[in-house]
């Protein structure tokens, strides 16, 4: 084993009690780990790093194939609608980049089929127009955003 003599029930509790907390493993004799620095990482704003720096929009694909990829299953949607949604209206969601997964961004754009605008994490969006606003979660101390 790489990590050995730890009670992990005991770090486990420390978890429990206190949340995420900071460590740093060090080798035995300890001449190594003295030299490391020790690095807060939520000291720094992470949501910077790693949220877009400009505004990018995404819009779903054609509602011909709106409904499971076929003309005819579009038509077979009750009363014009397709999830819900008549298809002359596309619903416009305006996400904040504080880490958002790409899998989200399709998810939202192909099945959901909405009209996202995905925008930095420091975006003032108070003057845009948009039907829905989505916080993505990201990286650190959620403060900094």
């Amino acid at each position: 084993p790489g990590i050995y003599g730890v009670d992990t029930r005991a770090v486990t509790k420390l978890i429990r009690q206190h949340g995420a907390i900071l460590g740093k493993i060090e080798i035995e004799d300890g001449s190594q780990g003295q030299s490391l620095e020790f690095e807060d990482p939520n000291l720094e704003n992470l949501s910077a790093q790693v949220s877009r720096f400009g505004c990018q929009v995404f819009s779903p694909p054609a509602l011909l194939d709106a409904a499971e990829g076929s003309p005819e299953r579009a038509a077979e949607a009750p009363s014009g609608q397709v999830n819900g949604m008549a298809p002359s209206r596309t619903v416009h969601i305006l996400a904040v980049d504080c880490g958002i997964k790409n899998n989200i961004i399709r998810y939202l754009v192909n099945v959901l089929r909405v009209k996202l605008t995905v925008v930095p994490w420091d975006y003032d969006f108070t003057k845009d127009e948009f039907d829905g606003l989505f916080l993505s979660n990201g990286p650190g101390d959620p403060t900094h955003c």
